[in-house]
């Protein structure tokens, strides 16, 4: 029919909290967050579970790229034990 198409293979069904765990290289700048914030607002706790979001990424940067993408991992995961120990 002539109409243009995108097509996404990497596609993801699940919380848009998830979508943060990437934004440590995304590269977008503030003006961009902050408009996803005016759309979709902070949910309480995201702060605590970022993180774990990032830690995901980290770890499957490490798997693919090596490097010291493991020392981030860490450092996140330790951050959420902290968190969780005071729970």
């Amino acid at each position: 029919e002539g109409k243009p198409t995108i097509y996404d293979p990497a596609t993801y069904w699940g919380h848009h909290e998830a979508e943060w765990g990437m934004s440590w290289c995304a590269g977008f700048g503030k003006s961009f967050w902050d408009g996803y914030r005016e759309v979709i607002p902070e949910d309480e706790g995201f702060l605590d579970r970022k993180p774990l979001y990032d830690a995901y990424h980290q770890l499957n940067h490490y798997n693919l790229f090596g490097g010291g993408y493991l020392s981030s991992a860490r450092g996140d995961l330790e951050s959420l034990k902290r968190f969780l120990d005071v729970m």
